[in-house]
């Protein structure tokens, strides 16, 4: 990194960089080198963080079975504050699953996540890099019929309807899928060489601690259902004196 390594929000991204890592080399027995880098943003302080190239080509982490690289995985993630300024957000990610982890090919699957999506698309999705002609002609032809988006219309002519352009959402911005959840099904579908004595108990570790950090924002974004689970299904008694700090529900619908 080229700024001040010591900054309260690279100590954070260091954190998060060493999760990653731990992750693949419970996964590979490996561990991958990441290279973060400052992003040049207008007055607001963002890390990117991706594997390190090789040879000038960008880094993948092969993932093998039966000793051979059948498939690879290449991440990207730029990291910023969250909304109060106290702890680190993810601002957008990207897994690429590639075939014979070789990263001039095209992806089998992108697993991605923008914080500031464009409202009409979902913030966390995924991308299918495959063909059927039943799908590419129906998108092509809800895009032509739509005639009061005459961009929609132009694009149709200009712009091939690839099945990979669609985004399949995946849970929205608190219930997305963690780098594990995807190694996890890479295991399991594509029978990797994975050391499960080493990988399982780290797969529960890391899931658990992803998902109580999305459970904790869960509870900041309504903080009055987490109270009416606790009084009505636990039993706790109802504070006295406290009121119950007013929650943005409508992060929880966000696309």
């Amino acid at each position: 990194m080229s700024r001040d390594e010591d900054a309260p929000l690279a100590v954070f991204v260091a954190e998060f960089q060493e999760d990653l890592v731990s992750s693949f080399e419970s996964f590979t027995g490996e561990r991958p080198i990441l290279e973060p880098s400052w992003l040049d943003t207008a007055g607001k302080d963002a890390i990117s963080i991706r594997l390190a190239q090789e040879k000038g080509e960008p880094g993948v982490v092969a993932l093998r079975a039966k000793g051979k690289a059948i498939i690879g995985v290449a991440i990207e993630y730029r990291c910023v504050w969250n909304s109060t300024n106290q702890f680190l957000a993810v601002d957008q990610s990207s897994v690429k699953v590639i075939p014979l982890a070789d990263s001039g090919r095209e992806p089998l699957f992108r697993v991605e996540y923008k914080r500031a999506q464009d409202s009409h698309y979902p913030s966390s999705h995924f991308h299918v890099h495959a063909h059927r002609d039943e799908f590419t002609h129906l998108r092509g032809f809800a895009a032509k019929l739509d005639v009061e988006r005459a961009d929609k219309v132009e694009e149709y002519f200009t712009k091939p309807a690839w099945l990979s352009a669609f985004h399949f959402p995946t849970g929205g911005h608190r219930f997305r899928p963690c780098l594990e959840d995807i190694l996890e099904c890479l295991r399991v579908e594509f029978k990797l060489d994975v050391d499960n004595n080493r990988w399982q108990p780290h797969l529960r570790k890391a899931r658990l601690k992803w998902r109580r950090i999305q459970t904790a924002s869960v509870v900041q974004d309504d903080p009055e259902e987490a109270l009416r689970v606790l009084v009505d299904v636990f039993g706790m008694p109802e504070p006295e004196g406290w009121v119950c700090p007013q929650g943005d529900p409508k992060k929880l619908a966000r696309n």
